[in-house]
This record gives structure tokens, sequence and C-alpha cells, in this order.
């Protein structure tokens, strides 16, 4: 094909940004990159916009490169060992360098940042025609999904209180709380784990409170990561004898490590039914245990615990109302708090009607995942498939979006090695 090829990347955070990178690295023929993506800074989305040097990332730094053949690079960046949590905020600036680096010294290939968010995408002529929320209409021979999460979790209680200045209701798009006082977290996650920190830091005489069903805080990594288990036959065939193998084994750590590894192949030989009863049953043990905290993090939760600082409750809200600069909060189980601030740590939920995905969804350019998690792709590639099951030759998708295929698909581990499988495609596409 003669003349420059134009690709769109849809998002920049870090999963656009690692798609970006390894096209940098692997293009051989011209092309015109657009990365498309609101923010000012790439390569941050919401897991490393943060710029607390206090939050840390939840994976030691040996994991963290993004080159999957070149395991030490980001450790090499950091100048610690392998076993270093780096602060998220640093993370971030490692994608930026490393991108810049390989930008500079592509001579094939041209990045283009547009601060723009893509509406719709639609076919014409075997390319992609992009309208922008601005009213630009730009066509592109090949085009990644890389949205990364969806939108806030919310609960029907939060509804009234939405427009509040002491409620964050996306705490990493929208991060606002400088009240002092009581925080009431909704949800006790990793999210939680880095918004309680940061308020109890702020004033010593803060206090958090941390709500969810189950009252459950996140398990924390080992100061030295051990090798990961292999996983037995009979734990692949279900969710109850996955975790059964985990909770069962000498070292949950390593065993589940072992399932994460191949977790992909294994739900997606799961059933509809299997992957529900994994939601239903299990999703709150999984997360519990897979997002652990770093070992310094353990222990500042600890702490906090121990002082009186930090409250966890196992329990639902039924209520909420706003009383004269604070909320009420009523428990399902009768109990009453009081909080000068509230922060949804729910989580992100997938993509809904009037997103891209949607869209794509419903014109049947795309199809929806099990579970309406995201969007299909013809697995284990990623080239998204239309309603008919279709493999398109020009639309790929990576990260988040591929939930419902994938579940594993959200951390850097599987995002350098999905990113750089795209990139390969990309890089040698001709139409």
């Amino acid at each position: 094909m003669s003349g420059m090829n134009r690709t769109l990347i849809v998002g920049g955070g870090a999963s656009g940004l690692l798609v970006a990178i390894h096209l940098a690295k692997l293009a051989t023929r011209s092309n015109l990159v657009h990365l498309a993506e609101p923010r000012e800074i790439l390569g941050q989305g919401l897991a490393y916009s943060t710029d607390d040097g206090g939050h840390l990332l939840n994976v030691p730094a040996g994991r963290m490169s993004a080159f999957a053949d070149d395991s030490e690079h980001f450790v090499r960046w950091t100048g610690r060992d392998s076993n270093y949590f780096a602060p998220r905020k640093d993370y971030g600036q490692y994608l930026i360098d490393t991108f810049e680096e390989l930008r500079v010294a592509s001579r094939s290939t041209t990045f283009e940042h547009i601060r723009k968010e893509v509406d719709s995408l639609n076919l014409k002529d075997g390319k992609w025609v992009a309208r922008f929320k601005d009213g630009d209409v730009i066509e592109y021979d090949v085009v990644v999904l890389a949205m990364g999460h969806g939108k806030p979790i919310e609960l029907a209680s939060l509804s009234e209180i939405d427009s509040d200045k002491n409620y964050v209701s996306d705490p990493w798009r929208n991060l606002n709380v400088t009240k002092d006082g009581t925080l009431i977290g909704i949800g006790t996650g990793l999210t939680f784990i880095d918004l309680a920190l940061s308020h109890l830091k702020r004033n010593s005489s803060n206090k958090v409170i941390g709500i969810s069903r189950n009252g459950l805080l996140p398990e924390a990594h080992l100061p030295k990561r051990a090798q990961p288990l292999p996983v037995p036959a009979a734990a692949k065939t279900s969710p109850t004898e996955m975790r059964k193998f985990i909770d069962e084994s000498s070292d949950w750590r390593a065993a589940q490590d072992g399932v994460r590894h191949e977790l992909p192949d294994i739900w997606h030989s799961w059933s509809v039914e299997l992957k529900q009863e994994f939601f239903t049953n299990h999703l709150r043990w999984w997360n519990v245990h897979r997002h652990r905290v770093s070992p310094e993090i353990q222990e500042e939760v600890s702490q906090a615990l121990n002082s009186g600082r930090l409250t966890i409750l196992a329990c639902e809200i039924e209520s909420i109302e706003k009383n004269e600069g604070s909320f009420n909060l009523k428990t399902k189980s009768g109990e009453r708090l009081i909080a000068d601030a509230l922060v949804n740590c729910l989580g992100y939920s997938a993509w809904g009607k009037d997103s891209l995905l949607g869209q794509l969804i419903d014109s049947g350019l795309a199809k929806a995942a099990p579970l309406s998690l995201g969007i299909c792709s013809d697995f284990p590639k990623f080239n998204v498939v239309d309603e008919n099951e279709k493999p398109h030759r020009n639309l790929f998708a990576i990260g988040p979006v591929l939930l419902g295929e994938r579940f594993e698909t959200t951390a850097i581990p599987e995002l350098k090695e999905q990113a750089q499988e795209v990139a390969k495609e990309v890089s040698k596409f001709v139409l």
C-alpha cells in the first residue's frame, strides 16, 4: 500500500499508550497514529493519575516492565530492585518517558495526541469513520479500542447526593475531597485504601470509615514473591474447584498467581452459567486475594486500624440524607453514621448504552461479551467481532473492554502482552 496508514487509538491511558509504545518500536511502514484522549497527559488513565506519592503500585517492579521480552526495563528505570513497590504516579511517568524515547527514535510513525472523545465509529468502504464529540469526522485505516474502565458503579442511595461538593462519585477522574473530619468510603478495595490513608495523613484528627457488604480489605503481598504454582486440571473446570485449589494450597498466593496466568483461557472455556456463578459467589473473594496491597501499605492500614482512626463495617447502606454540611447514613442493620465527606469506592462497571461500545453493539459492528462486560474478539486474538462473530481485520480491542471475554485483562502484566500482539498486527496492516 502506498502512502501513509492512519491509525486511531481510542483512549490514551495505560492500555492505549502501551499500544503506542509497541507501535513505535515495531512499525516499519509509514503510519500516522492519533491517540484520542481528552486528558492533557497520556498514560495516566484511572490507574496512574494520582499525584500522591503514598499511592503505591500493587504489583512489584519486577513485573511492571512495558516489554514482555525485557522484564527488568522498569526496574532499571526505578533504580531499585524487582521487589520494590513504586508510587503509581512514578509508573505513569515511566510510561511517558518510554513512549517519548521510542517516539523520537521512530522514523516511520508519527504520533499525535488529540484531546477529543470519540462519539461513534462506522464502516465505510472498509475504513473506519470516527465522529468525535466536538463534531469532527476523520477516516482511519485501523482502529484500536483501548478505553480502559467504564463509569463508576452507583448505588441508588447515592443518587440524591450526586451533586454535593463533599461527595465524590468518580474518585480517579474527579478527586476533590479536601474537607477534614470523618470520611466514609462506600466499598473497601484498593481505591478505598489509597483514599483512606491520604485522608488520615492530611490531618491527625481525621477519621475514616469503610463500608462494604463483607467488610473485607485487600490481602497483602509478601516482601518477596514466590513462583506461581502449576494449576491442576480439576481447578480449571469450575469456579468452585478453582477456589478450592487456591484455598487449600500451602501458599495461596502462589496458587492464585498460577491461576491468574491461565485465567483468560480458563474463563473463555467456561459456560455463561459458570461465569455468572463466579460473579455471584466468588468475585469478592477473588478480588480481595488477587488485588493485594504492598507490605508497606499493609503496615499503614494495620496501624490505622489499631489506633481506631480507621474502622471497617460489614453492612449495606439503606439511605443517605444531607444535614447542614454533613451526611447522615442509615445501614440496613440499623446503624446510623455521620460523615463529613463521602467517596464512592465501589469500582467501575462495564460500558453502558450511551458509550462508544454501546453504539458499536447497537449497530451490529460489535458483539456484547458474556454478562455484558464489554465486547468480544476472536479469542485468543484481539480483532473485534461483529454481531455474526465475524472478525474485523482492522478493528482491535485491548484491556478492560475485553473483561467479559478474558476477565484477567486489566493489569500491566497482561496489558503489555496484549499491546505487543495488537501492535504487531497494526504495524503490518495493509488494507
